[in-house]
């Protein structure tokens, strides 16, 4: 009679590659003939965008460009702000072995570090280091075995097995149009100097084949106003969903916000004057949504009687064991430089290193401030890079040092003050963590039995066997063609998944007659 194999499906959405690598991009640009010479630049900003990404052949080809701006100081009696702008692109292979087309692909980039040089009164050459960090995925249909019927005295194996069943995933894009006016104590804007934005999630809830998301985008502005530099912050909240076929209410989701483009316009107000900056935000939404499911599989099969043939794969399955989010207050005092004004202040943290240790998990990280402002001293504009170095400590019941974490640590708000020209800075980052439990397992894809019976007739009719380090009874009854319910009566062991190197096991020989 036919071997009769019962399969079942798990679907899943595998990592496959995850690559880091920085590209150097350098550029030269020249000032319009209506634009006066450089007397002294101020400071650099550069935005990098990824255009393309695609696998062709065992590579990963990935296309950006990186905008970069240069607000300098004219050389003009009247010393006016100026602004010059430039693109360049980059391209970049990466080979990866075992890639290929059909699975999906993700990339961003930030810059890391931007050098200038004044070569003369026109022109500024420009040295961007950019990271662009790319996430290879592939979602997987895995078949495996539940059930084996119809073998002759067949032994099977089978473990419970929790896993993140990938239900769908979606990426959307919102178009946000945005507009506000400066505050009636500032002066009107003359020109925008400086625009930065950093989106992160507020809050958001699967449903039927969607996520809805609620989000804020940090915006801040530095502008040119009665020829003094002038800075205002905003908070723009936004709605919108992200179609996921497949997904289910309240199940689990993982979400990914990036700001793909930035259009603005300054308007005038009612009164004719210009105080409204009219922003139109185009934000890149990805969203996947899964649940946890337990199945019981076989793992590993063997008969008394027969010898049988079987087909193995080796897959890893991800457990999601728990989720949990930490909020920190980041405390600070720069006193090595004096301020006078603080402009703006662009921020990003970082985990360094994550590990766990008795029901903690102990996250160090580093958080990266960008500060533009006034020296009181020199009365000139000035930047700052400054690292302030974090531990965080969040305790969860449940956890242990066999499962692996995923972190995310973003800046939500930088809350700054000037006291005595030294600046005191208050940072709320809030740190996303997963705990997973990896676990590679060898499941059964196809299982033939042959005609040939075992021959035991040679064996001696007992069998002393030392347990060794690593022995399980089901190891120890499939190598003897015995079964573990014959060890454990024959030892009477009454803890069966307990087994002490040195200790020995009685295996008695059990000869089928009709063979």
């Amino acid at each position: 009679m036919a071997v009769e194999l019962m399969k079942d499906n798990l679907r899943i959405n595998e990592i496959k590659r995850k690559e880091e690598l920085q590209t150097l991009v350098e550029t030269e640009i020249y000032l319009e003939q209506s634009k006066p010479d450089i007397d002294k630049i101020l400071w650099v900003q550069g935005k990098p965008e990824i255009t393309n990404v695609k696998i062709v052949k065992d590579k990963l080809l990935i296309s950006g460009l990186v905008k970069s701006k240069v607000v300098y100081k004219s050389s003009e009696e009247n010393s006016s702000i100026q602004t010059l702008e430039g693109t360049s692109d980059f391209r970049e292979e990466i080979n990866m072995d075992g890639i290929n087309k059909d699975m999906i692909v993700k990339a961003n980039a930030n810059i890391e570090h931007i050098e200038y040089e004044q070569v003369d009164g026109r022109k500024v050459s420009l040295n961007a280091l950019v990271n662009i960090e790319s996430r290879i995925e592939k979602s997987n249909l895995i078949e495996m075995v539940k059930e084996i019927k119809e073998v002759e005295n067949l032994e099977v194996l089978k473990e419970k097995v929790r896993y993140n069943h990938f239900l769908g995933e979606g990426n959307t894009h919102s178009l946000i149009h945005e507009a506000f006016e400066v505050d009636d104590d500032m002066p009107d804007i003359d020109e925008v100097l400086k625009l930065d934005l950093r989106v992160h999630e507020d809050e958001s809830k699967v449903v039927e084949d969607k996520i809805i998301v609620s989000g804020v985008i940090e915006c801040s502005m530095v502008y040119q106003g009665k020829n003094e530099i002038n800075s205002i912050n905003k908070e723009i909240a936004f709605n919108h969903f992200v179609d996921v076929e497949g997904a289910i209410k309240d199940s689990k989701k993982q979400l990914e916000m990036n700001i793909d483009s930035v259009n603005y316009e300054v308007k005038e107000n009612l009164e004719g004057n210009l105080r409204i900056l009219d922003l139109e935000i185009r934000i890149g939404i990805d969203g996947k949504a899964y649940e946890q499911r337990e199945k019981n599989i076989v793992l590993d099969a063997y008969s008394t009687k027969k010898e049988i043939d079987i087909e193995r794969k080796e897959i890893e399955i991800v457990e999601n064991v728990k989720e949990l989010e930490s909020k920190e207050s980041i405390k600070g005092r720069i006193d090595h430089s004096n301020f006078e004004k603080v402009y703006s202040i662009e921020g990003s943290s970082t985990i360094l290193d994550s590990r766990i240790l008795e029901n903690k998990i102990i996250l160090e990280g580093l958080l990266i401030l960008n500060i533009l402002y006034l020296d009181s001293d020199s009365d000139e504009i000035n930047t700052l890079k400054e690292e302030i170095p974090f531990k965080s400590y969040i305790e969860s019941e449940g956890i242990d040092e066999t499962m692996t974490t995923e972190e995310e640590s973003i800046v939500e708000k930088i809350n700054y003050k000037i006291n005595d020209e030294k600046l005191e800075l208050e940072v709320s980052i809030k740190n996303l963590i997963e705990l997973n439990r990896r676990k590679k397992i060898n499941t059964i894809l196809d299982l033939k039995e042959s005609e040939d019976y075992i021959d035991k007739t040679k064996r001696p009719s007992i069998i002393i066997y030392v347990i060794q380090k690593g022995d399980s009874l089901w190891n120890i009854a499939k190598r003897y063609n015995t079964t573990v319910d014959e060890l454990i009566s024959s030892n009477d062991i009454s803890s069966p998944d307990i087994l002490m190197p040195g200790e020995k096991i009685i295996i008695e020989k059990n000869v089928d007659m009709n063979f």
